[in-house]
């Protein structure tokens, strides 16, 4: 993407939604991860941060329990 001069979803304009404390907006995220060159990389990322919140390669990898308490 990078040689095509073009971002991923989450470099874009919306980048906030992924990491977003509101889960109906991590939820707005996900669909946008369809499709990204790097979702493998993305994935590969996560697990080697072992990411435990946020929207990663399509996935929000926020706790289930954090999610109830912050609905």
């Amino acid at each position: 993407m990078a040689h095509r001069d073009e971002r991923t979803p989450c470099q874009g304009w919306d980048a906030d939604l992924f990491l977003s404390e509101d889960h109906t907006e991590r939820a707005e995220a996900i669909p946008l991860c369809t499709g990204c060159d790097l979702l493998d990389l993305c994935a590969q990322y996560a697990a080697e941060l072992k990411a435990s919140f946020g929207v990663w390669a399509g996935l929000d990898r926020t706790p289930t329990s954090r999610k109830r308490a912050a609905a």
